[in-house]
């Protein structure tokens, strides 16, 4: 499977990953659930859950878990972001060494 995006003139567009805690706060701004209760039932610290959103901590698998079943968004969606942003680090990561 090839994940390359191709413009009109098929030229690759190259896309820069973004940490899924910027989707998560999206996510819960557009639910209009308080960041304090979203911690809450995520069974995390209030500061935790901003580093998240800023990309500063990852999603775990555990984590991933409980955010399905409180947003009803899958799991594997969750691990799926947070694999993608961390291949799309290491390779830039890569690429300057």
């Amino acid at each position: 499977m090839n994940n390359q995006v191709l413009d009109h003139n098929g030229n690759e567009i190259e896309i820069e990953a973004f940490h899924p805690g910027e989707f998560l706060l999206e996510e819960i701004e557009t639910r209009e659930i308080l960041k304090k209760d979203i911690a809450k039932s995520l069974e995390i610290l209030p500061n935790h859950l901003s580093e998240i959103f800023s990309g500063k901590r990852n999603i775990s698998a555990r984590l991933a878990v409980r955010l399905e079943k409180i947003l009803g968004i899958s799991s594997h969606y969750w691990l799926g972001l947070q694999m993608e942003y961390d291949l799309f680090v290491a390779k830039q990561l890569e690429a300057h060494a």
